[in-house]
């Protein structure tokens, strides 16, 4: 597949199943984000996995937009 493939078949999803992601592949995300190759192996990211609700909705009342409301549960 060539690049303008993939950019043309790139979708966004915005209405997520409400049932909680298993556990695992979140895990198994994370493992590969973080191992992910990036400049002179600089990994300027971090991530934050929220497990509980009350914390989510912390969240989604210091973030912009409606995306945070519609994710679902650990």
């Amino acid at each position: 597949m060539t690049l303008l493939e993939l950019i043309r078949k790139r979708r966004s999803i915005r209405n997520y199943e409400d049932r909680p992601v298993e556990r695992e592949k979140i895990e198994y995300l994370l493992k590969c984000a973080r191992l992910a190759p990036s400049a002179v192996n600089y990994q300027p990211w971090q991530f934050i996995m929220i497990t509980q609700e009350e914390a989510k909705k912390s969240l989604q009342n210091v973030t912009r937009g409606n995306g945070l409301k519609k994710l679902p549960s650990i």
